[in-house]
């Protein structure tokens, strides 16, 4: 084994922002084991209940670390621990390890055990990468199960005051969950991704990390002084005196900056010369509504509810529909929650919802040609918004719309959903605003069509430049022509705000975009009417809109109309005027 003893740094994928520094400590890749047990037929029941409280504690494992992610704003990240406990819910995984202990005659674990070589079998055939990977977080899932059953606990960092870096090859997510009350700085593991459920868990704690190492902790011995950068996803092992000086600081500004942002949230959202310009959050999950007011979310302005259909065989019921709506509604009144119909298709499939595999997914059933096509669960859905509508101000969102028949066939089935309800007796709001998101080109280019017959309109920067620009997102040979601020986008989002404000229709911004400042300032400029973002990024935000005036965003957005080469300079310019409400933990 190579000794280190001179400073070396090590590149690997960021996983959580934040400067990490500490001794080194091995993780132990020792396993854990069971007997495997024979059973009797007396004691299926009993195997039964076993394995139910394990997949329990398992579920309130995974709902705590959701719930810590959520508060942290990254709601992708707790999108794939929704997936997981859909896993867990879904009875036909309990029932097909039960079936093997019934059949077989053996013990939970063991039962457990025969159930996982199954699934990682139909993995094996796999030929995506990225699902690949799935099989994965299918395995730790199952080995979290089987940890409750056994009565597992890791090993743990030495007692005293001395703070560590935990070093390992592959750390099981359900282990780092339960170090984290340890001192443990931050984490440096061989292998895995920014999406597996290792780095979910670690983001959800919200410790430095840095993951796809190779075999570096293979390299360390133990107790070396190592620094974890999580903004860059840098490793430094041995640092000299005047690298960890330098980096000493910079973890505690990031620190102080990070609090320093929170200050903002209880602020009004306008601009230095009073334009407003109302800042809501996109959620996911209903329990996320509880948290928004932290960071000053004036409202919901995008709940994406495909969760409820994600990693699940049974379409979602009516009921499940309205418990969720309600409970958002009623927590964010009396700003208003934008409930969006569910956005399946595509990259999103639920199992609920087979769709036979199409050649260009992004360009065939999605959105609301899905739900027009599959009118039972649409139903469902919007007659739970229809009566959580009583309980405070909803608007409904319509993703993928690309032309006004879609509206209107909408339109018309909505009202005689309204109907039905009014029928049974049951309460909605009769005026609940209708919206349609602008996506496409088409859309936009029809924006004064869709303005007479919608109430207000969402514009989703993400796809609207990926169908504009003919780039995939998720192409990395194509990533460099993403360009947000692509004359064809700056112009098309400007002709869309101009004709719905010539109907006397509002329009917001939902995509990323909204979350960035510079971004930020353009939309001032155009007199978008709301944004809508992460809620972590709204203090972000707040910050540089209370900062500059309406005038110069819009002398901003205008040079770059006329000149759009001039976008750097411009970023520059901005950048040295307004430096701290800029600054980026990857600059730190």
């Amino acid at each position: 084994m190579e000794n280190l003893i001179e400073e070396q740094v090590y590149d690997g994928i960021p996983i959580t922002p934040g400067i990490g520094i500490g001794k080194a400590w091995i993780f132990p890749e020792r396993g854990f084991c069971y007997l495997p047990r024979r059973i009797s037929h007396l004691l299926i029941e009993a195997e039964f209940d076993r394995l139910r409280k394990a997949f329990k504690k398992t579920e309130e494992k995974l709902l705590s670390v959701q719930m810590k992610l959520l508060k942290k704003g990254l709601n992708k990240e707790a999108s794939f621990i929704e997936v997981h406990l859909q896993m867990l819910k879904d009875r036909s995984l309990l029932q097909q390890v039960e079936e093997i202990i019934r059949e077989e005659l053996v013990c939970a674990e063991w039962a457990l055990e025969i159930a996982l070589k199954r699934v990682l079998k139909d993995f094996e055939s796999i030929e995506e990468e990225h699902l690949k990977e799935r099989g994965q977080d299918v395995k730790h899932l199952f080995e979290m199960v089987l940890k409750e059953l056994v009565g597992y606990s890791p090993e743990v960092p030495p007692e005293g005051e001395e703070e560590f870096i935990l070093v390992g090859h592959d750390v099981p997510p359900g282990d780092v969950a339960q170090l984290a009350s340890h001192p443990i700085r931050g984490f440096v593991i061989d292998v895995g991704s920014s999406t597996s459920h290792t780095a979910i868990v670690i983001k959800s704690l919200g410790i430095p990390a840095v993951m796809a190492l190779k075999d570096l902790s293979y390299r360390l011995k133990g107790s070396e002084i190592l620094i974890v950068d999580g903004n860059r996803g840098k490793v430094i092992v041995n640092p000299h005196a005047s690298t960890l000086k330098a980096y000493q600081k910079k973890r505690d500004f990031y620190l102080w900056f990070s609090k320093e942002l929170l200050k903002y949230a209880s602020l009004p959202s306008e601009s230095l010369d009073g334009y407003p310009l109302p800042l809501r959050a996109n959620i996911e999950f209903s329990h996320e509504a509880a948290l928004i007011r932290q960071y000053g979310a004036e409202g919901i302005g995008l709940y994406r509810t495909e969760y409820l259909f994600l990693g699940r065989k049974e379409l979602p019921e009516e009921e499940e529909h309205f418990r969720c709506y309600k409970q958002v509604v009623m927590e964010v009144s009396p700003y208003p929650t934008t409930i969006r119909t569910f956005d399946l298709g595509g990259e999103k499939q639920a199992p609920s919802m087979p769709i036979p595999k199409e050649r260009n997914p992004a360009l065939g059933l999605k959105g609301i040609r899905l739900a027009l096509k599959e009118r039972e669960p649409f139903k469902a859905q919007l007659r739970a918004i229809l009566r959580a509508s009583y309980y405070g101000k909803t608007r409904i969102l319509l993703p993928m719309i690309t032309s006004l028949e879609e509206l209107r066939e909408v339109k018309t089935f909505i009202e005689n959903l309204k109907e039905e309800l009014a029928r049974e007796g049951i309460p909605f709001d009769p005026q609940i605003q209708i919206g349609v998101m602008i996506e496409v080109p088409s859309a936009a280019l029809i924006t004064d069509f869709l303005a007479q017959e919608a109430d207000f309109l969402s514009i989703g920067t993400n796809d609207l430049i990926q169908y504009t620009l003919a780039i995939d997102r998720e192409n990395e040979r194509v990533t460099y022509l993403y360009n947000p601020l692509h004359p064809a986008i700056l112009r098309l989002i400007w002709t869309i705000v101009d004709q719905a404000h010539r109907k006397g229709k509002k329009v917001s911004i939902c995509g990323e975009m909204a979350a960035d400042p510079f971004y930020s300032l353009i939309f001032l400029g155009m007199e978008i009417d709301e944004l809508s973002m992460t809620p972590s990024a709204i203090p972000r935000i707040k910050r540089i809109l209370r900062m500059t005036s309406q005038d110069f965003a819009r002398k901003l957005f205008r040079e770059l109309l006329i000149s759009p080469e001039k976008e750097k300079a411009l970023r520059e310019e901005v950048q040295k005027l307004f430096p701290q409400a800029f600054l980026k933990e990857e600059a730190l």
